[in-house]
Parts: C-alpha cells; structure tokens; sequence
C-alpha cells in the first residue's frame, strides 16, 4: 500500500509493506523498515489495544494476522512512544549539513515523522495522530489484501492509473486534445470529482 506526498517541492511515497507475514513502513528517510506496531507507537499511540482496533478492527482473522506485528515490537523492547522514537531516529537519514552536534534520535524521528512521511496530512505541533488513523487505513487495506488476494489491485487495469490532463482550474473543462477514446473512462470520473489537476482513478 503506497501513499504520495509532497514536502517542499520534493515528492515522497511513503509504504506499508508485508516481510514474512509481517507488517512494516517503508520511507526512503528511513534506513531501513519499521516494524508497523513501532511506527504507530511513534505516531502517537501507545496502546496494543488501541493498535489492534484501529489496524484490524475487530475481525478476528485481520487480528490475529496482525499479533504477529505486536509480538515483533515486545521482542525488541519497545514499549512506549519514546522508545519508539528513539528506535525510528537511529534509522532516519539526515540530510541537512550538519551544524554542531547531532540532535537526540527522538527529535530526528519526530521531525521526519512529522514533516517528510505522509507530509499531505496535516498535523498540529506533535500531535501526529491523524497520521497514525492514516497509517492504520493503509495497514487495514494490507490486512484485507492479505487475508483476500482478490482485494489486490490490478496494476494493469486502467482504473488504477494515473492520468494526467490539463485542466488548469476547478470546474474548467479538459482541451480537445484530451479527449480521446483511452481517456474516456477518466474524464467520466473527472465530471464526477469537480475536476482535479491530476486525476487519479
């Protein structure tokens, strides 16, 4: 499952992959993947609980795939938000030129987290929870492709690209060089979507 941003000009895809029957985020800030039980945590919230209801729901089959995410952060000690900050920021490529020392990993995680990853969801201050409901959508789309392959998407499938027309403002209408027999599907879409610069169907 992918989602793409856009922080300061520069475009990010930030993704929540499958290893092993096990759920990870994957942002090419991060070094290396984050166990998802971890990313949430990060995010914001701390509970197992609260984790499992807001990934898997209450379908006993998306649970008990996901414990498997939950086991993975107690094995490697993370409990509590700093931890998982602290677990994320030894990870987070800094790109900046370095000026004095090093900031504590905790501060790194929480500025890549909250300004680079999912950047296209706003946040206020630290409170990064909307992002973490957004990374729970994303994890609860895996679960059900998981569980049901026939919830995959079809990459070939014309619906599931992006097309681009240019239409330069909302309720302006797409140029006749757009109208054409392979667009046709789109535009549809476009008339019921009061017209986005880039379209996605």
């Amino acid at each position: 499952m992918r989602g793409s941003s856009t922080h300061g000009g520069l475009k990010s895809k930030t993704y929540v992959v499958t290893k092993k029957g096990k759920i990870y985020l994957r942002h090419n800030s991060i070094a290396e993947d984050v166990p998802i039980a971890i990313a949430l945590k990060a995010l914001g919230i701390q509970s197992d609980k609260e984790i499992l209801l807001l990934t898997a729901g209450t379908t006993e089959a998306y649970r008990s795939t996901f414990s498997q995410c939950l086991e993975e952060a107690a094995k490697l000690g993370i409990f509590t938000r700093h931890q998982a900050l602290e677990f994320i920021g030894a990870k987070v490529k800094v790109n900046r030129k370095a000026v004095g020392p090093r900031r504590p990993a905790w501060e790194e995680a929480l500025e890549a987290l909250a300004t680079i990853v999912l950047a296209h969801v706003t946040v206020k201050g630290i409170d990064l929870r909307p992002k973490a409901i957004f990374v729970g959508t994303m994890t609860r789309r895996v679960l059900m492709a998981m569980n049901d392959e026939k919830m995959i998407d079809d990459r070939d499938y014309v619906g599931n690209k992006r097309l681009e027309l240019c239409v330069q403002e909302p309720g302006s209408s797409p140029c006749a060089d757009c109208l054409t027999v392979e667009q046709d599907s789109c535009l549809r879409y476009y008339s019921r979507t009061c017209s986005r610069p880039s379209i996605r169907h």
